[in-house]
């Protein structure tokens, strides 16, 4: 067994068919399905089964891919040390909520890094089942998911079963984002369905919920069918609700610079039953280097810098 031999496996999983892990591998897929076979004579199990959904692994399959995969780490994390001549290039890579708390700790961060310091970043902003897979698949070293808490045993489970360490963020319930030149702007109180006649911005490629707040607050009726528009980029979204001022969203609590730099005001509105939960996600076994933990500091600095300044409004 070597390390040509784990990365094969890994391949194989992350694929669900040989011919396509080949395909990806520049192999043939004879040689790949003999290096399967040789692997798993050497350890005295089968990793492997083929079912109508592809080839998936088996239970001991599952376990030994943990160990595959946190192997493949260390030695990727050795290599990094010394590559480009020993001279210290930092890697990151998150995959995490369309969230300004976020970003702008992530902001924070690379700002208080060396600027002569080589640096590799890859920061995506994607829906909650697209992070648990990138983090799965190794593609992001950490995540960051955002789900209602009603989900909570679906993505427990779903987490549980990919091997994915998790870490509580930030229980928090979803405000209403304005325009300051809004009509409900400067309202002393509103409910949902004061907002049912103005535009709702809404993040297009969200998986778990499905459902809008506003049809999570009354579920009988498509609230926000007549006036809605969905997005797929988070930048639009300040250029939207700047520039068309009957428009609003439903998002986390936001630091108070990036409300003032766009001219935006955030409202807490009551809707029962919608708490949401972001949690760190990040593979078992895989052990934050210490830009990973500097981000999540940061991250934990600005959510406790907002939820002060909400305390004392």
């Amino acid at each position: 067994m070597n390390l040509q031999h784990l990365k094969y496996a890994v391949e194989v999983e992350k694929t669900g068919s040989i011919t396509q892990a080949a395909e990806n591998l520049y192999m043939g897929q004879p040689n790949l399905s003999k290096a399967i076979k040789e692997l798993e004579g050497t350890l005295g199990v089968i990793l492997f089964k083929r079912t109508s959904k592809g080839v998936l692994p088996t239970a001991q399959g599952k376990e030994f891919l943990r160990y595959a995969k946190s192997i493949l780490d260390q030695v990727e994390r050795m290599e990094e040390l010394y590559r480009s001549g020993g001279e210290g290039r930092l890697y990151f890579s998150a995959a995490v909520p369309r969230a300004s708390y976020i970003t702008h700790a992530f902001a924070r961060l690379l700002a208080g890094l060396d600027q002569a310091q080589q640096l590799d970043v890859n920061f995506k902003e994607t829906n909650a089942t697209d992070a648990i897979h990138s983090v799965a698949e190794r593609e992001s070293k950490l995540g960051v998911i955002r789900y209602q808490t009603i989900h909570e045993s679906y993505f427990q489970n779903l987490l549980e079963d990919k091997a994915i360490h998790v870490r509580p963020l930030w229980d928090f319930t979803y405000q209403v984002l304005f325009s300051k030149n809004h009509p409900l702007a400067n309202a002393a109180t509103f409910t949902p369905d004061d907002l049912q006649k103005y535009v709702e911005i809404l993040h297009g490629d969200v998986t778990v919920p499905s459902l809008s707040v506003m049809g999570r607050a009354r579920p009988q009726e498509d609230l926000h069918a007549k006036k809605k528009i969905r997005i797929y980029e988070r930048g639009s979204q300040f250029d939207l609700l700047c520039q068309v001022p009957d428009t609003f969203m439903w998002v986390s609590p936001m630091p108070q610079a990036v409300l003032d730099r766009h001219g935006l005001v955030q409202r807490r509105c009551d809707v029962i039953d919608f708490r949401m939960r972001d949690v760190l996600i990040y593979p078992e076994g895989y052990r934050l280097s210490a830009l990973d933990e500097a981000f999540v500091q940061q991250v934990e600095q600005v959510r406790d810098e907002i939820i002060q300044k909400q305390e004392k409004a």
